[in-house]
């Protein structure tokens, strides 16, 4: 545990000093992972209760769909803590069992999410 500890300090360490994006924390960037991690059993009973019906009778694959980076907050943060804002909100957007992010598409301003149940979070 030690050696894993040691060889992740040292990685952060090397990467912060070559890397060119920042990361700076505030509480601002971490607000979306709250909400997440409190989701977190209702939705992995949905995907329990989504997967049981697809074992018993046919059922669909989910539905794709796709935001406007205005409807998403965590796609379009401003300021020196931007990228972590962005960081944040795409692990929070994704720890959800039943919906992940596919893509983030910043230069034409949406965000492409999938979700098992067919109405979009």
């Amino acid at each position: 545990m030690i050696a894993c500890a040691s060889l992740g300090t040292a990685w952060w360490w090397a990467s912060a000093r070559r890397g060119t994006v920042r990361f700076h924390f505030g509480r601002a960037p971490l607000r979306p992972l709250g909400p997440a991690i409190l989701g977190l059993p209702r939705q992995t009973a949905r995907v329990a209760i989504h997967l049981a019906k697809a074992l018993i009778e046919r059922s669909d694959g989910g539905t794709t769909w796709e935001r406007t980076g205005s409807d998403v907050a965590w796609a379009r943060p401003t300021g020196e803590s931007a990228p972590a804002a962005r960081a944040v909100g795409l692990l929070a957007a994704s720890l959800a069992p039943d919906s992940y992010v596919l893509t983030l598409d910043r230069a034409h301003g949406t965000v492409t999410m999938h979700a098992l149940e067919d109405d979009a979070p």
